[in-house]
């Protein structure tokens, strides 16, 4: 267990447990989280993961907490998915080896990243990765200018350039990119409105059957620009600007497939992803092209 002396803010996150004590001792004694010396009541503890993000865990007497969170909190929804940051994911499970800690599964996360599960004492699912919140959000905010380069220098009639017959444009590429975009940034929305929610994209299926009904390949890209950059300053604002912002989450589900569980750092993750992916796939076109 790391001490900490004095915390920078009140936490933003609330955790309710069943068992403060037992609680407690499994993050500090067991996971290795941090520990604050702040004074509280009896019913209530402090616990810092490896971020140094504060988390209040709360016992089941624990009455009104407002006095002990930021205005603004997030509460940990029991039985959820709990993304947390560490350094180095086989240092952590050799420290937990130490403390004969071995309830430990390997994973991924939805987006492919190797991450280690395990499970507190009420139910919850923490998956340690290490890819930060600040990673993230250094990936995401690079889209703009990612899109800007591979676009830079094409004439409206290279936008009609194609991999091979048959396959998207660079012009159909630039809506989708700005279409998926705006479309997740939707429910990054509601994550950060009300963690925790349901959401389902009941109109939109993976087929990309959207791309002929809007008519990606009739309409110029201006205004799907204008609106990619804007939804990255807009979510990039929201996102520095609420606490714990990329913890909160949606339990989402398509059409036909079973719920998951998806943090803002999840999809934001995602769509970096995408954007740099499509990105790649436009510098093909202009390479086989000579543009």
């Amino acid at each position: 267990m790391v001490q900490v002396d004095k915390l920078p803010s009140r936490p933003a996150l609330l955790l309710h447990v069943k068992d403060l004590v037992a609680s407690r001792a499994f993050y500090t004694e067991v996971l290795g989280f941090g520990s604050s010396d702040e004074d509280l009541p009896a019913t209530l503890a402090v616990v810092t993961d490896f971020s140094h993000e504060a988390i209040l865990l709360a016992g089941p007497d624990a009455g009104d907490i407002t006095d002990y969170v930021q205005e603004r909190y997030v509460t940990i929804e029991p039985g959820t998915f709990l993304t947390l940051f560490c350094p180095d994911l086989d240092e952590l499970k050799a420290q937990w080896a130490t403390r004969g800690f071995t309830s430990i599964r390997e994973l991924k996360t939805v987006f492919g990243d190797a991450a280690l599960g395990v499970r507190d004492p009420d139910g919850n699912i923490l998956l340690f990765t290490t890819r930060s919140a600040e990673d993230v959000l250094e990936r995401y905010a690079q889209g703009p200018q990612l899109l800007d380069e591979a676009l830079a220098g094409l004439s409206e009639q290279d936008l009609q350039l194609t991999k091979s017959p048959g396959e998207w444009s660079i012009q159909q590429l630039v809506h989708h990119i700005s279409d998926g975009d705006d479309l997740w940034m939707h429910v990054v929305k509601a994550a950060l409105t009300q963690s925790g929610c349901q959401y389902r994209h009941d109109w939109y299926t993976t087929d990309n059957a959207s791309a002929g009904k809007l008519d990606y390949a009739g309409r110029a890209i201006g205004p799907a620009l204008a609106l990619f950059r804007a939804n990255h300053e807009h979510t990039l604002q929201l996102v520095r600007h609420l606490p714990a912002a990329m913890k909160r989450c949606v339990v989402f589900t398509w059409v036909g497939h079973e719920a998951t569980t998806l943090s803002v750092q999840d999809m934001l993750h995602s769509q970096a992803y995408h954007v740099m992916t499509h990105c790649k796939e436009i510098q093909e076109i202009r390479r086989i092209h000579g543009r």
